[in-house]
């Protein structure tokens, strides 16, 4: 095989590795940049649209918190893709290393990100409640990698499971360099793994899907009152800054906004129950009540399903 002959193979050879790695692998996505909403905090607010081509899967808010001795970081996302797209980001607000990571639930468009940080930060321990834990082991997080690369049409491809493997449950405090974690859970809300997650000296908290701002979220896996009354308690601590798991961070009115929500839903419910209706008829009960909300993305999609879940519930409350 002579010189020129040789090269020419050489280049097949790299073109056609290069084309596996593209297969095997989504490409990046593209940046989104952290917005500071706190002293210590930057949140990137991501797309409120449901997983797809377009947003590559990514739509939920990570966070990040400085320390005195490192970063930690909120949900990374949804996928490998997402989580390095987060170090990317997290490489414009500091240089410090990430210590500690949280996962707020076990929906995956949160958490799957966390196989880029423990990628690049194999130490960093990985915190989520204990249900969410064993949810994990038992398979759930499979599931999700396989609806985010269907959702996406492969833009997810290669990402797999990382779940937490540090449990946490609620009353639990963390100080990590100079700030102090606590941990929230009140039972089923948005999930029954929710942990929402305080940083006392900022007044801040990240809220995760028990809250969402400017977008209904699925609550097939809540509970209308369980999620009530857990944004009641949550309402009740000294907080400044509220991040909810999706759309735009708030004040109290935000939060409130969305516990108004839940309570035009359920009592929607309960209001059908009461005269004989059958559950598909809360959503045009709902819909009258609910008419703020009629612009939040996921609107037309979930309110005709949450109705009727919510009349299960109302149901099952009479018996």
């Amino acid at each position: 095989m002579n010189t020129k002959t040789f090269l020419i193979y050489l280049l097949l050879c790299f073109s056609i590795a290069g084309q596996s790695v593209s297969a095997a692998t989504g490409a990046p996505i593209r940046d989104y940049p952290f917005e500071q909403v706190a002293e210590n905090t930057w949140v990137i607010h991501g797309p409120l649209e449901m997983p797809n081509v377009s947003n590559q899967g990514f739509m939920n808010n990570p966070g990040i918190v400085l320390t005195g001795s490192g970063v930690v970081v909120i949900d990374p996302g949804s996928s490998v893709q997402s989580g390095e797209m987060v170090l990317r980001m997290l490489k414009k607000v500091s240089d410090q290393p990430v210590i500690a990571v949280f996962n707020t639930h076990i929906h995956g468009d949160h958490w799957l990100g966390n196989q880029a940080i423990r990628a690049a930060y194999p130490d960093a321990p990985i915190y989520g409640h204990t249900e969410m834990l064993a949810m994990v082991a038992a398979g759930n997080g499979d599931t999700w990698v396989e609806l985010m690369d269907r959702l996406t049409e492969g833009a997810t491809k290669g990402t797999r499971v990382v779940g937490p493997g540090n449990a946490v449950k609620h009353g639990d405090t963390l100080k990590i360099g100079n700030k102090t974690f606590r941990i929230h859970h009140y039972g089923q809300a948005h999930t029954r793994t929710d942990i929402m997650i305080q940083v006392e000296e900022d007044g801040v908290i990240f809220l995760g899907d028990n809250v969402t701002a400017n977008r209904i979220p699925r609550m097939t896996d809540g509970n209308f009152m369980g999620n009530i009354s857990t944004v009641e308690k949550i309402l009740e601590i000294k907080v400044k800054t509220w991040i909810p798991g999706h759309g735009p961070t708030g004040d109290a009115d935000m939060v409130k906004a969305y516990r108004s929500y839940l309570q035009a839903v359920y009592s929607s419910a309960e209001k059908a129950f009461n005269e004989d209706l059958d559950s598909s008829d809360v959503k045009a009960i709902s819909l009258q009540e609910t008419t703020k909300y009629k612009d939040w993305s996921g609107y037309d999609e979930e309110l005709g399903p949450q109705g009727a879940q919510a009349y299960m519930e109302v149901e099952a409350a009479e018996f």
